[in-house]
């Protein structure tokens, strides 16, 4: 089959711990623009945030934010879909965060908001690149939908302890996943990277077996397994990698680069896993 869609998570997959992309990812990501491949990047970053990425690797189609609850076309600004939390699913989460002095961000209209300035705060603005707006507990200020909440620590050991403790007090109410090491990230329970480029393949009438999905972490697992050609990066953990159709390098060797001239440019079988 051929790759015609390529769908690509930034963090731990395009964009390193400094913030930077590889030249030789950007350069594999122009060509197979160039190739006629439509490429898709597929983040829990808001849109504003992914943008100045998205422009370096010279993408104006579909982009997929927030874990796959906004879907927008760069180019125009128009937005495909959307899928939010709710305030009562919002209050859920403050009803368990707020008594422990958890930090927590909400998003809405692609503004962060807190309720105080905190080291958690300027860890999330530095890594996102995005300011924050201070306006006391947020049980108190929500009034609206929020695309999302973001929980952060500063210590990467405790997540997978707060993501277990969170996601079994949300249940089937909200989904919990995690997107960096400081980062529990609450979305709604029907919004996945997965539901989302499946909406961008159909739009574009695009066949699940021609799309390839790259990602790193545990909120790329359904968009990797759903793809007819899952990559796992060589720097991910265990559970991804076994989802997966294919293993490629880690994000210090190009990984994304890799496969690009592998199988979406170099177009080899993506049938065997190998």
């Amino acid at each position: 089959m051929a790759i015609r869609l390529l769908a690509i998570d930034l963090d731990g997959t395009l964009v390193n711990h400094r913030l930077e992309m590889d030249p030789r990812d950007v350069a594999a990501v122009k060509a197979a623009s160039a190739a006629g491949v439509t490429v898709v990047l597929a983040t829990g970053r808001m849109f504003k945030s992914s943008l100045r990425y998205a422009e370096l690797l010279g993408l104006t189609g579909p982009i997929i934010n927030y874990q796959g609850a906004v879907v927008r076309e760069i180019a125009s600004g128009e937005v495909w879909y959307r899928c939010e939390l709710s305030v009562e699913m919002q209050q859920r989460v403050l009803a368990f965060a707020e008594p422990r002095d958890w930090h927590v961000n909400a998003y809405v209209n692609e503004v962060v908001y807190t309720a105080r300035a905190r080291p958690e705060a300027d860890l999330y603005a530095r890594v996102a690149m995005v300011p924050y707006e201070v306006v006391g507990p947020l049980s108190k200020w929500i009034r609206q939908e929020s695309t999302k909440m973001v929980l952060v620590d500063l210590d990467p050991a405790e997540v997978p302890a707060r993501m277990a403790e969170l996601g079994a007090w949300m249940g089937d109410v909200a989904r919990v996943t995690r997107s960096l090491d400081w980062f529990v990230e609450v979305v709604n329970p029907e919004v996945s990277k997965a539901k989302a480029l499946a909406m961008v393949a159909e739009r574009l009438r695009i066949p699940q077996s021609d799309v390839c999905a790259i990602g790193d972490n545990t909120n790329d697992e359904d968009m990797v397994g759903w793809a007819g050609f899952g990559v796992a990066m060589g720097n991910a953990p265990a559970g991804l990698k076994e989802l997966a159709k294919y293993v490629t390098g880690s994000i210090s060797e190009a990984g994304v680069a890799q496969v690009i001239r592998r199988f979406v440019i170099g177009k080899e079988d993506t049938v065997v896993r190998a």
